[in-house]
């Protein structure tokens, strides 16, 4: 899947540079640090492949990757010019710049031992139950489970490793989070004799999107039609395919 990623954006280059044309203008993009979204090395990730796909279909244009920014150097480096642009940018953030069209989409769930065939389809359903999330969690899922207190008990956790390793070892009933940083954490812990299947997946919480924000207009409304005709392709869903089957699930 990175091959075909790659070689579309090859495909796009060789094009730009072709006799007669002027060398593609660089847009120096602020990325995150969280896999599987995020992948420095090799320039790869959920997010930095479709960034990619996309400016594919910019062939006066390519993308230059920042990658491990936090969220307050991306905000301060843009505000001042530093980079031309930022990735996974909320509605919530207020930042002066042109917001692309919706690019980003994240899916967060509850997961549980598949042995254990419990049935979660609410937030309610988690009472009674041993939750590990991670930090912040209180405040990021909205209202309904902010104020949730009918758990058996509840730990936040600072690495998405822990979570995985505390469900499979049975020290928590349910971890909640993003899908694709469970799947990812899950194979970081080494565990061979664990695999996704060994889990279930309770969809309780709506997907949430976020946007890419540029500095300059014409690169984001251009940056849009790419984006569209991406997603009209299909390529679009096929990179994160591509990644739930890297991930084993």
């Amino acid at each position: 899947m990175r091959n075909w990623i790659m070689g579309i954006a090859l495909a796009g280059l060789m094009f730009s540079a072709s006799p007669g044309q002027a060398a593609p203008k660089t847009i120096t993009i602020g990325m995150g640090n969280f896999a599987p979204y995020y992948i420095a090395e090799g320039n790869t990730g959920i997010f930095t492949d479709l960034i990619a796909a996309v400016f594919a279909k910019m062939p006066d244009h390519e993308p230059k990757f920042l990658f491990g920014l936090p969220n307050k150097r991306l905000w301060a480096d843009f505000k001042k010019g530093r980079i031309d642009a930022v990735s996974n940018l909320f509605d919530s953030v207020k930042l002066q710049g042109c917001r692309s069209d919706l690019v980003f989409r994240f899916q967060d769930i509850a997961v549980s031992r598949a042995r254990d065939k419990l049935i979660i389809a609410k937030i309610a359903d988690l009472a009674g139950r041993d939750i590990v999330t991670f930090q912040g969690a209180k405040n990021f899922f909205g209202e309904e489970f902010a104020n949730f207190t009918n758990f058996k008990s509840y730990r936040e956790v600072a690495k998405p490793a822990l979570q995985a390793r505390m469900l499979s070892a049975g020290r928590a009933d349910v971890s909640v989070g993003d899908m694709f940083i469970f799947l990812n954490a899950l194979k970081e812990t080494g565990q061979a004799d664990v695999s996704a299947a060994d889990f279930t997946f309770h969809n309780i919480f709506p997907a949430i999107s976020s946007r890419m924000g540029f500095r300059d207009d014409k690169v984001c409304q251009l940056f849009n039609d790419a984006l569209k005709q991406l997603k009209e392709s299909g390529d679009y869903e096929k990179i994160y395919q591509s990644y739930m089957v890297r991930l084993g699930s």
